[in-house]
Order: C-alpha cells, then sequence, then structure tokens
C-alpha cells in the first residue's frame, strides 16, 4: 500500500520531506525555516525558502541567517545527492563561508547552486586519493526575479 503511494510522491518532495526530517532531528534552524527542493538533478539543485515572520530581520527583509542557511542548504543538498549516487561513506563540511549581499530579499526566496560538476569532480578527487579535499562552490539567491545575495562555501569531503 505504502509503495502505491509513494508512486503518486515526486522525487522533490520525497527528498524536501528527508532534509526537513534531518532538519527537525539535527538542525532545528534549518527545519524552522521550511526550504522546499524546488529542482535537483545532476548540475543544478534550487531550494526556496518561503517568506514568513520567523525568517524576517527588524526591517522586514530576510535576516541574513536564513539567507545563509539557504546558500548552505543548496549546495548541501547537492553534494548529498551526489554522495549517495556513489554509494560511498563521505562526510562533508563546509570550511568557510563568504556572502555579498546586494538587495534586501523582502520575498519568497529561491538559492540555486549550478555548480553539480565541481562536486562531482570533489568527490572523485576524494574517492581517487583517499585524502580530504576542499572546493569552493558558489551559490546565488533570487527574490522577487532579481539576485539578492551571491554566496562562496568551500566544501570539504573527505571518506569516512
Amino acid at each position: 500500500m505504502v509503495e502505491g503511494i509513494t508512486n503518486f510522491i515526486s522525487d522533490t518532495t520525497k527528498k524536501t520531506w528527508l532534509m526537513r526530517a534531518f532538519g527537525l532531528t539535527k538542525v532545528p534552524l534549518l527545519f524552522m525555516c521550511s526550504p522546499r527542493i524546488k529542482r535537483l538533478d545532476d548540475n543544478i539543485c534550487e531550494i526556496e525558502i518561503p517568506f514568513r515572520k520567523i525568517v524576517k530581520n527588524h526591517v522586514g527583509s530576510m535576516y541574513f541567517g536564513a539567507l545563509a542557511i539557504g546558500a548552505d542548504t543548496c549546495i548541501g543538498m547537492l553534494a548529498v545527492d551526489k554522495i549517495a549516487k556513489s554509494k560511498k561513506n563521505i562526510q562533508f563540511i563546509f570550511k568557510d563561508f563568504k556572502a555579498q549581499f546586494l538587495k534586501r530579499s523582502e520575498g519568497d526566496t529561491v538559492f540555486i547552486c549550478e555548480s553539480g560538476r565541481d562536486v562531482q569532480e570533489l568527490i572523485d578527487e576524494v574517492l581517487r586519493t583517499g585524502e580530504r579535499a576542499h572546493k569552493t562552490i558558489k551559490a546565488r539567491a533570487v527574490a522577487l526575479g532579481e539576485v539578492v545575495a551571491e554566496f562562496e562555501l568551500t566544501l570539504s569531503l573527505k571518506v569516512k
């Protein structure tokens, strides 16, 4: 019965539920932002964070902490998806974080990472060498049709 029901649920919906369950159990701030996976394929991950009271700051725009969660999540989900496909036990963490806030985000915000190839190259390097490896991955945030922030996070991988 469950199998029949899950056939009607899209792959992005299933992954959104798994991401939120992870947030609920391991990273409550992620869960509180209610992110939703809009797209996740070999090259691109798009995560949307709805513009709600809990993510707003004192001037009515999205709090930079929520913007950071969105950037972390869109790159992280791309890495998680590729690591899962590799069927290897690879751990990841972010080594550093750079952000440039261009405009105030005053609506639902979509975080976009188009670096699937770079993430795959990093996974391949870690599997080939057995050593920890790092690569800077870019993402951007778009709200109301405009880029509101650009991010660079250094993804660090290691075979466990």
